[in-house]
């Protein structure tokens, strides 16, 4: 799940240092309540893909973006989050993984999809809550 607006333009270098760090902290109040959100609805077995969600954030030319990660970025740690947020399906004959040993992956588990409820639980929320930081930041610097 990303929170992220491009659309600030070329003016969010003009901005004062206040004005940058409202919308910067907007970002990130909003990323971190995907963090926790995440988490909430994330199965717990033995709790490692719980304890595996956490914040990322990035400035990118002309825009701040904070997004919600799954998962650690090992490929063993991102095929367990793809696979419990999409469910898996393994038959004889499709998505066959290769078989080593007396190992045979095949079965059926139900997804579980905490990041897209997350995302359909706080996207627009998150959403207002930038555009009031930008509409803020642009009002006192003048802009508005």
């Amino acid at each position: 799940m990303k929170v992220e607006f491009e659309k600030l333009s070329a003016n969010i270098k003009k901005y004062p240092r206040r004005q940058r760090k409202l919308i910067g902290d907007a970002v990130r109040s909003s990323t971190l309540d995907g963090v926790a959100k995440a988490r909430a609805f994330a199965p717990s077995d033995t709790g490692a893909l719980r304890q595996g969600i956490h914040a990322k954030f990035e400035f990118r030319k002309n825009s701040f973006v904070g997004s919600v990660e799954a998962a650690p970025a090992t490929a063993k740690d991102q095929i367990k989050a793809l696979s419990v947020e999409f469910g898996r399906q393994y038959t004889s004959r499709t998505r066959q993984p290769r078989l080593t040993g007396k190992f045979k992956a095949t079965g059926k588990t139900e997804p579980h999809s905490f990041i897209r409820t997350t995302w359909l639980l706080l996207g627009k929320k998150h959403i207002r809550k930038i555009k009031r930081a930008i509409n803020k930041a642009a009002k006192e610097n003048g802009l508005k």
